[in-house]
């Protein structure tokens, strides 16, 4: 499980996998359209989205998973309550692969033309129900806050599935790196730190130095295993 924060400025965004794909209503009509190929998904479960948008927009348009809760049009609110997101740097059309929500609900996969007080484009909806699809039991990490100064202590709460490597491990990597493989994460890692077993408790960090997107991933082993 990871999860996202930022140093100075905060943002977040989320999806699942194969099958027919589900139109579902937008927010604005035209070029700008997202499509999920489930709209029910369970906690940890993979939620892949196809985008297609206009031309012209910001390389830092991007992608969020959002509570369906928060209401539409704003990108700077969008932003404060963001799950998870990814940018579009300049594409057009294509597909991003997030992970759901571990908290069941209803959420929304929003589309915004920049990450620069700008406005929402289009969403699709979706709903986390039932128990984590991957092993029945809670691989998650949380924050009080998704925003820091260079240095600032950071505490993240974890809870982890039983049975783990001593050496699973949570890590602060930039958000631009590829999720899924343990192996690439620790050649980027900028500081980690062992569970040792524990399947719940707190981790002390210190927000990078430089400003920018991070996130907090969880591993189950620091030997060629996958980011949980």
């Amino acid at each position: 499980m990871k999860i996202h924060f930022f140093v100075f400025v905060a943002l977040t965004a989320l999806t699942l996998s194969i099958a027919g794909f589900t139109q579902v209503p937008l927010a604005e009509a035209g070029e700008n359209n997202l499509r999920v190929n489930q709209t029910s998904v369970k906690p940890g479960e993979a939620v892949i989205v196809r985008f297609t948008t206009q031309s012209g927009l910001a390389s830092n348009a991007w992608i969020g998973i959002i509570p369906a809760s928060v209401p539409h049009g704003n990108e700077a609110v969008n932003d404060n309550h963001d799950v998870a997101y990814k940018y579009l740097q300049g594409k057009v059309k294509g597909s991003f692969q997030f992970v759901a929500p571990v908290a069941p609900g209803q959420y929304d996969l929003r589309l915004h033309d920049t990450d620069n007080n700008g406005r929402e484009l289009a969403y699709v909806s979706f709903t986390v129900a039932g128990s984590s699809a991957a092993t029945g039991h809670e691989n998650s990490l949380d924050m009080t806050e998704r925003s820091y100064s260079p240095g600032a202590a950071m505490t993240v709460r974890f809870t982890a599935q039983s049975g783990l490597a001593s050496n699973a491990w949570v890590g602060i990597i930039p958000s631009s790196i590829a999720h899924g493989q343990e192996q690439v994460n620790d050649q980027h890692d900028l500081a980690y730190k062992y569970l040792k077993g524990a399947t719940q408790g707190n981790l002390q960090f210190k927000a990078p130095g430089s400003p920018g997107s991070y996130d907090l991933r969880m591993h189950d082993t620091d030997n060629n295993g996958r980011e949980l």
